[in-house]
């Protein structure tokens, strides 16, 4: 047996045979192709979602390792503004028995909170007693012995704690309870607590003389705390260097999950408050990026599939080159140099993601009385026309816009700027106006064509690329069926469907 060329059959069967055949091979071949073509975009787009959610996870686990890290940072900045006053030898001295309560008011604590903004300050003694408390530049002296809260107690004893396992490793060459400032940082202690009913950060540093030279054999210094509350000017410094979305601190349990509640816990246990922000999804943008490629390589495979079934049905080599050619995606068209459908999408894409803040609109134009150009004068004349009117789309419409060639004598606008739809009713008649000028096509020859125009606008007639094309298609669809030459507005998306499928829309203006 052999395949016959002119009626595909195949030789030494039956018409009937031969033609069962013949259409069973070409649905196995089609059905072949149409599964390879499902299952390789079926699995182009799990691998995206897989990087999609892959770039959510890492972006996450990164805001939260930056977040940490600042805070962590803002605490030992607060520690370096403290230990400025802390370790010296005047503060120290003060602290002494009987106490310098010139000193501690006038210059210890007005420098603590106009120097630094810390105006919250508790001074403990080495046996656990309040020696002096602070809100702003006011200063409190308890008349009598009075202990420390149990919080601030508590993050005292530690901080000593530190001190004292740190003077034990060090090696200074000067007292035993010398430690220099770097290391003093790690010495430092951190808690969460309400403060006069609000949630606050505490840091605490020892209170040690400056030099090594001074007599101390106590080893149980004094303690400075100060407190800073989770208001807005703290939330505004913390965000300084990370720069999260809507960057908040609310007190108390989360009402609900979110994948940045990061829970602040206090010393006895419980939840003092969480941050939150709205953190960055890159995963999107990469799914916008993987989309064009997914279809490209999904393109190739239904060309490449096709073509094979196409060359066994016995199309020509040259229409699989041509269907190969018609998915390539290039930046620009070759004939015009106006931007293509690839870089349209891209554009597109990044207005959409502007809405509804900017809106925008699409004008889909279609040029009229195009093909008995090139029936009468070739084709050659008709890229000339092609390439003429592609100039006057780009003087008319702005920088600002992006006018591309779709194919054929079809071409789309994204205008990215307007007024009202009374400009845009204005910038499509002017269009008209501007393509129905003559052409020269050389010898002294001149054509003429018209355009038709189909204008949607977003947010309004959708929010997506596939219902702002479709309302915008259906428009120019109303402007070639009455009668050409013609501007119609896409209806918007929340009014209902007339007519079937049809939207119904209205006509601005005829140019017949």
């Amino acid at each position: 047996m052999f395949w016959n060329r002119k009626s595909g059959d195949i030789a030494g069967t039956t018409d009937g045979s031969r033609a069962a055949t013949g259409r069973q091979i070409k649905i196995w071949i089609y059905g072949l192709a149409a599964m390879l073509i499902v299952l390789s975009t079926a699995s182009l787009t799990f691998i995206a979602h897989l990087a999609w959610s892959e770039a959510d996870r890492r972006s996450l686990e990164g805001d939260k390792l930056r977040f940490t890290t600042a805070l962590k940072q803002y605490q030992k900045l607060i520690a370096l503004d403290q230990i400025g006053l802390a370790q010296w030898d005047e503060t120290f001295t003060a602290l002494q028995h009987p106490l310098n309560r010139d000193f501690i008011e006038d210059l210890l604590v007005t420098d603590l909170w106009e120097q630094f903004d810390l105006e919250r300050t508790f001074i403990v003694n080495a046996d656990g007693s309040l020696i002096a408390q602070a809100i702003e530049d006011n200063t409190l002296f308890p008349t009598e012995t009075t202990a420390a809260d149990p919080i601030i107690k508590h993050l005292a004893d530690r901080t000593r704690e530190s001190f004292d396992a740190r003077t034990r490793q060090a090696s200074t060459g000067l007292a035993d309870w010398y430690l220099p400032q770097s290391v003093l940082l790690d010495v430092s202690n951190s808690a969460y607590a309400i403060i006069d009913g609000q949630p606050a950060l505490l840091v605490a540093v020892p209170v040690l003389p400056d030099e090594g030279r001074v007599n101390w054999t106590e080893n149980n210094p004094a303690v400075l705390i100060n407190a800073v509350y989770f208001d807005n000017e703290f939330l505004a410094e913390l965000n300084e260097a990370l720069n999260y979305r809507d960057f908040q601190f609310f007190a108390g349990e989360p009402a609900s999950r979110h994948p940045t509640n990061h829970l602040v816990w206090a010393a006895d246990g419980s939840v003092l408050g969480y941050f939150r922000w709205d953190h960055e999804k890159p995963g999107l943008h990469i799914w916008f990026m993987a989309l064009p490629l997914i279809v490209l390589i999904t393109a190739i495979i239904a060309v490449v599939a096709f073509a094979i079934a196409a060359k066994i049905s016995r199309l020509s080599t040259s229409l699989e080159e041509s269907e190969r050619k018609n998915h390539h995606f290039a930046n620009h068209d070759a004939l015009t140099g106006l931007p293509n459908r690839h870089h349209f999408s891209d554009r597109l894409a990044f207005s959409i993601d502007n809405l509804p803040d900017k809106g925008f609109a699409l004008f889909a134009c279609d040029l009229d009385r195009f093909k008995p150009i090139n029936d009468t004068f070739g084709h050659e004349v008709g890229d000339k026309v092609l390439c003429r009117v592609a100039e006057r789309f780009q003087s008319h419409f702005g920088n600002d816009d992006v006018v591309c060639r779709i194919g054929g004598d079809e071409f789309i606008v994204l205008m990215t700027k307007y007024s009202n739809l009374d400009e845009l009713e204005d910038r499509a008649n002017k269009l008209r106006t501007e393509m129905s000028a003559p052409i020269e096509i050389g010898n002294g020859e001149t054509v003429q064509i018209g355009v038709s125009v189909g204008i949607a606008t977003a947010p309004e007639c959708g929010t997506n690329d596939k219902d702002l094309i479709r309302t915008a298609d259906m428009a120019l669809y109303r402007a070639k069926e009455n009668g050409r030459n013609v501007v119609e507005f896409a209806v918007p998306r929340y009014l209902k469907k007339t007519d079937g499928d049809n939207l119904a829309g209205f006509r601005v203006q005829s140019g017949k």
